[in-house]
């Protein structure tokens, strides 16, 4: 199984909106496996705390982001942002690790912002 960036942002934007009291345990139209496999993978990642396990049928529960977990969400908040994310850096075609995905989301909001470019 091969990580999906496109369902990696629906699940951290999901997590974004939970309340304190509640816990994601799937999305719409995600196989219960699929959900699970990915929210493993971004406990591992650090981006969520979460109860899983990664057996024969693996289950994951995600109780809240982390820090790095909420800066993640606040980098792919933009569909603008994402689809250039996409064009730029998640091409079929290449190969490329999550670290760079970061970076490349970070420069582009740096970027955007005037205050950070020197402008007013």
């Amino acid at each position: 199984m091969k990580r999906d960036m496109d369902l990696i942002r629906r699940i951290t934007l999901a997590a974004s909106e939970l309340p304190p009291d509640k816990s994601l345990r799937g999305i719409d139209g995600v196989d219960d496996v699929l959900f699970a496999r990915h929210a493993i993978w971004m406990q591992e990642a650090g981006l969520v705390k979460a109860a899983t396990d990664d057996s024969d049928e693996p289950f994951a529960a995600i109780f809240r982001l982390t820090w790095d977990g909420c800066e993640f969400a606040d980098s792919v908040r933009s569909d603008t942002l994402w689809r250039k994310a996409k064009e730029n850096v998640l091409r079929p075609s290449m190969s490329f690790t999550f670290g760079v995905l970061r970076e490349w989301l970070k420069a582009e909001i740096q970027q955007g912002l005037p205050t950070l470019r020197g402008g007013s």
